[in-house]
């Protein structure tokens, strides 16, 4: 199975005081590749360094180094596409927050990566993809693990 992990579904795996941290855990580790791109790298590092969590979040950064988790490149073409998603979706999220939302930036790259890898499975909590239609043949995305059992 290959995936593109979002920083939920990440965040989740690494920080056992998450729900569902076991399941999140066990889909990364189960994937025969997890793609990420650079604005994924970015928000897990932030959101657990910045929720107290510094060695996880460089625990994080030493599994980029080491190949655990595989970087999709994403290209000055790509970051207007990923505007323009942003742009498409934005005020249709459902959220959690007081005001509708959109996408944001590393969301919309993941829509893309997982163009670029060819798959609609997201490792994620976040419930807005499934309002958004993949960039591939799928009709939806799988969200992972809540989709499926492992």
């Amino acid at each position: 199975m290959r995936v593109v992990a979002d920083t939920s579904g990440i965040v989740a795996a690494l920080n056992a005081a998450e729900p569902g941290h076991g399941r999140f855990r066990a889909v990364l580790e189960s994937a025969a590749a997890v793609f990420i791109t650079e604005a994924v790298v970015t928000e897990v590092h932030h959101v657990l360094a910045s929720g107290g969590q510094a060695v996880a979040a460089n625990a994080f950064l030493d599994a980029v180094a080491d190949g655990f988790y595989e970087l999709v490149p994403i290209t000055a073409a790509e970051h207007a596409e990923a505007a323009d998603l942003v742009r498409r979706y934005e005020g249709r999220m459902r959220r959690k927050k007081r005001k509708p939302g959109s996408l944001d930036v590393a969301d919309a790259m993941n829509v893309i990566a997982g163009r670029r890898v060819a798959t609609n499975l997201l490792v994620t909590g976040d419930q807005d993809y499934r309002s958004v239609v993949p960039l591939t043949e799928h009709p939806a995305f799988v969200l992972l693990p809540a989709d499926q059992e492992f």
